[in-house]
């Protein structure tokens, strides 16, 4: 609202303050709905159709009837994305905040220095009224 009401539009506010505000929520609803689609088997072979099979449905019937190597290789491709996804997040996380505190020291620094420079409004002698 405070962007809005200093002449933002609303798809820059959008896209510039919401977005980064949910990104992890988001994020973090991601990954938990990808781990729950994993284990909720019963719902994937009931809701599919015949002749599809999702990846829950495949590693239970491949465990069922033998364990193939491919389905190892799945398994640690699908720990692979998920790991790397997790520490890019974290990587530019952390760099997004380190950027945000230089940039609060640097605006702290700069009021500080242009503070001295102009006179205090309490301490300013009263024009001469005459």
């Amino acid at each position: 609202e405070a962007a809005m009401d200093l002449g933002a539009r609303p798809w820059k506010v959008f896209f510039l303050i919401t977005i980064p505000m949910i990104a992890p929520s988001l994020a973090a609803g991601g990954m938990m709905s990808f781990a729950l689609s994993l284990d909720d088997l019963v719902l994937a072979s009931f809701v599919s159709g015949p002749g599809s099979t999702t990846l829950p449905m495949e590693v239970f019937s491949a465990v069922r009837l033998g364990v193939k190597p491919e389905i190892n290789a799945v398994a640690s491709l699908i720990l692979l994305a998920v790991s790397l996804v997790t520490f890019l997040v974290w990587f530019f996380s952390r760099r997004a905040e380190e950027a945000r505190k230089r940039a609060i020291q640097q605006a702290i620094e700069e009021a500080a220095a242009d503070s001295w420079k102009q006179p205090d409004a309490r301490r300013a002698p009263a024009p001469n009224a005459a």
